[in-house]
């Protein structure tokens, strides 16, 4: 069956019916061409579609197989189904670790041939193929589910899925391992499965999913996506539009997210996205160029920016709190503990608020105490937090442990365990615990 399927693809992209467009369409079913034809094609009709409904799957396949040898034009839906039917089937029979699998598998790729032989050939089809190897015959098709992803993500990807994202980025990793493509291949199917993935997340369609699936691309095509390779593609890409400005927002935005922002390419993007008088920044903008501030150790320029993107970000609940983890991790470097505890609080996980807060009080004891009984307290205060961060903090919770008076000292203070204390700077009262 692999050699018909090879010799099949090999004729589209011969005779160029590959790529064809839209899907065959017909106003009226088929149902043959005399009276028994029509007869037999309705009763198996009527017998597997009742099947179907009720996920009889092994008596839909055979009044499915009945039905399209009475009326193989009958319409493309017909094929559709069969399709699904033994799909189906396949699925359980690769659970199942059943021997006849493969028989299914050859089965499927014999109505994707009926298909295209009654109907032609259509992306609709390509895609569906090329998601069925993925799941149920990787192994042996990679480069074929490649080739045919390919074609449908270049020319239709408004109709794919993010799970065809995925099953695609799979394909082209097979390919780039065994050498078959180059990195540049690589990078340039990643920024059209990326310009997918922000598509559907621009426009509300399942966003979660797809801004999901373009972590995992961005993943998978960390073995090419250096900054100094993505700078030069991205600088090629630049000079050829140096006005383009939906384009430079791509490339900040990508530069952004991969962390390459040293370079003069990333410097002068961003010059022109943070100053565009067409198109003031947007809230991603702002944040990109915060994190890239960050990353340069610029704190007082990214906390500016942080702030803006928080102010101009909407109901964008995601860019919040990164920024205020960000703003967090700022204030915590400049020892600002107050500001640091008051980010904290913000952030929407009440879990890391916890944790968070409890780090910066501990953070604080070595500056803010000047008495053992003052930093006891500053470790107890922070415990106080630890124990409601549903174990965010158990990596530090026996080290501040240790940092508490023993009960001797505290009998040596005439101060009982369990007592109320003030703790410094903070101008909260605790119940003083000891280390042992």
């Amino acid at each position: 069956m692999k050699k018909v399927i090879t010799l099949v693809f090999t004729i589209f992209m011969i005779n160029g019916s590959f790529h064809t467009q839209d899907c065959t369409e017909i106003s009226q079913p088929n149902f043959g061409s005399d009276s028994v034809q029509i007869k037999n094609c309705r009763q198996n009709l009527s017998l597997y579609s009742e099947y179907l409904k009720q996920k009889n799957w092994m008596d839909a396949a055979r009044f499915w197989g009945k039905t399209q040898s009475f009326c193989p034009k009958y319409k493309p839906n017909l094929y559709d189904n069969g399709f699904y039917i033994y799909k189906k089937i396949t699925q359980q029979k690769a659970k199942e670790k059943s021997p006849d699998k493969q028989a299914y598998v050859d089965t499927v790729y014999k109505i994707f041939d009926m298909w295209e032989e009654n109907f032609g050939t259509c992306y609709k089809i390509q895609r569906k193929k090329a998601s069925f190897i993925m799941s149920l015959d990787a192994s042996k098709n990679f480069s074929l589910a490649y080739s045919l992803y390919e074609v449908v993500f270049l020319n239709s990807p408004e109709i794919t899925s993010y799970s065809d994202v995925k099953y695609f980025t799979y394909a082209m990793k097979y390919m780039f391992k065994t050498g078959k493509i180059d990195c540049d291949k690589f990078l340039e199917l990643y920024e059209l499965l990326s310009k997918v993935c922000d598509n559907n997340i621009a426009m509300g369609n399942k966003a979660e999913k797809y801004k999901n699936v373009q972590v995992f691309v961005d993943n998978e095509v960390s073995p090419c996506a250096s900054c100094d390779k993505l700078e030069e593609i991205y600088s090629e890409k630049y000079n050829a539009n140096p006005e383009d400005m939906d384009l430079i927002r791509t490339i900040f935005g990508r530069l952004s997210d991969k962390k390459c922002v040293e370079s003069s390419l990333y410097l002068s993007l961003l010059d022109k996205v943070l100053n565009d008088p067409n198109n003031p920044p947007s809230a991603k903008d702002l944040f990109n160029a915060a994190t890239a501030d960050h990353k340069r150790k610029n704190y007082s320029k990214a906390e500016e920016r942080f702030n803006r993107a928080i102010e101009s970000a909407g109901d964008d609940a995601e860019l919040i709190n990164k920024s205020y983890v960000y703003l967090y991790d700022i204030a915590f470097n400049k020892k600002s503990y107050k500001k640091a505890f008051s980010f904290a609080g913000k952030l929407s996980d009440q879990c890391e608020v916890n944790a968070k807060r409890a780090s910066i009080i501990a953070a604080s004891a070595s500056t803010i105490a000047k008495t053992p009984l003052e930093k006891s307290s500053v470790y107890c205060y922070a415990l106080s937090f630890a124990e409601k961060s549903c174990g965010k903090s158990s990596s530090s919770i026996n080290s501040w442990k240790g940092q508490l008076l023993p009960k001797s000292d505290l009998i040596m203070l005439d101060i009982n365990s369990g007592s109320e204390q003030k703790v410094p700077f903070w101008g909260a009262t605790i119940t003083l615990k000891t280390r042992d």
